[in-house]
């Protein structure tokens, strides 16, 4: 394949054909035409430095091919690729030793790593960050040419995106179905840039994603993404959604923002900036651990909206008004909080506790503040319990639930 340095901003790039049209015998996948770049012969191993091309990559199916990943490529399903480094100064000679022929990257990949690629011969793909459903196609349709060729590749890529937005709708559904028709929740998100408070707004993609939610986002009317806190007051979301733990210090240090009801009620959730500008994998993963939290009854993400509607239903009949958080009386503060396996700290014995206290731990001597795998069976158990998927790491989702009053107790359905 001829290789050559080619910087893609997509924005730019022509029409790409989504219908693809046979007349007369097939023509080849290769050589494929993207903007003004003919690619020779689909590539056999590719580097990813950019976390979102990853997870379109992973999506798609196409990450057998990846043979090196930046470190910002953190996705726990390809920590088995090997690291090359940082996204924006990785390693040359292990990306050159990879013997990658194409490696996707972003705007922030340093200049002179860029000509050191271009001397050895290495094609250098910068893809740009979506912000619409056209343009988040379009990163799709490019990235099947590339990889699988202008018919098979762009195909895939098509049918990828739109399994991506269905299942997208799937969930928002789901949540239609659950909610009262009369009720609107809002929600916003909130994370700091240059020490300033600053509000996911309209257009971008992650507005997008809380749009699946089946909320608003009170900023769909912003265009300025800094935050007025007296706007924010008026419009008292529902739901507040936090990038990390210093933008939920600066919330509560805000004299206004931390009045607001979603504060003060613990209708907080930490979504890392990554889980928002993802758009593969850990998009679906962001949408459900945000749906999880808003309507806990959905927790459960691998079922069908059917199934989903069903287990609210079940819920609403067992449940009364009287379910509220214990977290107080266990002294553990749940904004954001996530536990996983070989953690140890005291946040994981007081979360032992209270599974010894719901019957999923039988012995007192396994609340020892090390997560392992008694825990881990543990919170399996008690996930398969309160229709959480099972996993065995203690998400927040888990967490509040375990927390509640009304969590399901051991042997309750018949474990």
């Amino acid at each position: 394949m001829k290789k050559r340095v080619i910087s893609i901003t997509l924005a730019a790039v022509l029409v790409l054909a989504s219908v693809l049209t046979f007349t007369g015998c097939q023509e080849s996948d290769y050589p494929v035409d993207v903007a003004n770049i003919t690619i020779e012969s689909e590539p056999e191993n590719i580097v990813v430095l950019d976390p979102s091309s990853a997870d379109i990559i992973s999506y798609m199916e196409y990450d057998v091919k990846m043979v090196g990943r930046s470190d910002e490529v953190n996705q726990e399903w390809l920590s088995i690729v090997p690291s090359v480094g940082a996204e924006n100064t990785p390693d040359v000679s292990k990306i050159v030793e990879s013997d990658a022929d194409v490696v996707f990257a972003d705007a922030s990949l340093d200049k002179s790593v860029e000509d050191e690629l271009k001397s050895e011969n290495i094609t250098v793909i910068k893809m740009s960050q979506a912000n619409t459903v056209t343009q988040l196609e379009t990163n799709y349709l490019t990235i099947g040419k590339i990889l699988g060729g202008k018919f098979t590749g762009a195909s895939k890529g098509e049918e990828a995106y739109e399994s991506l937005i269905g299942e997208m709708e799937q969930v928002k559904s789901a949540v239609q179905s659950e909610i009262n028709s009369d009720i609107l929740y809002t929600v916003c998100y909130l994370y700091l840039e240059d020490n300033g408070l600053r509000l996911m707004t309209s257009g971008t993609y992650g507005d997008m994603l809380l749009g699946y939610t089946g909320a608003v986002n009170t900023a769909v009317n912003i265009d300025e993404n800094s935050v007025d806190v007296n706007t924010l007051k008026i419009a008292n979301p529902n739901f507040i959604f936090y990038a990390d733990d210093a933008t939920l210090e600066a919330i509560k240090q805000d004299s206004v923002l931390s009045n607001l009801d979603a504060v003060k009620n613990g209708k907080t959730l930490m979504i890392t900036q990554a889980e928002m500008t993802r758009q593969g994998r850990t998009a679906l993963d962001t949408l459900q651990k945000m749906v999880s939290f808003m309507y806990p009854s959905l927790a459960k993400s691998d079922s069908t909206p059917d199934e989903a509607q069903q287990a609210s239903a079940n819920d609403s009949s067992n449940q009364t008004a009287k379910s509220t958080s214990v977290a107080d009386d266990y002294k553990i503060k749940l904004d954001g909080l996530s536990l996983k396996f070989e953690d140890e700290n005291d946040n994981v014995k007081i979360m032992q506790q209270r599974l010894y206290d719901l019957g999923y731990v039988d012995d007192e001597e396994n609340i020892t503040g090390y997560y392992g795998e008694i825990s881990q069976e543990a919170v399996e158990n008690f996930q398969t319990n309160n229709g959480i998927k099972k996993t065995g790491n203690a998400d927040n989702a888990t967490l509040v639930k375990m927390f509640d009053s009304e969590a399901v107790k051991f042997n309750t359905n018949g474990n």
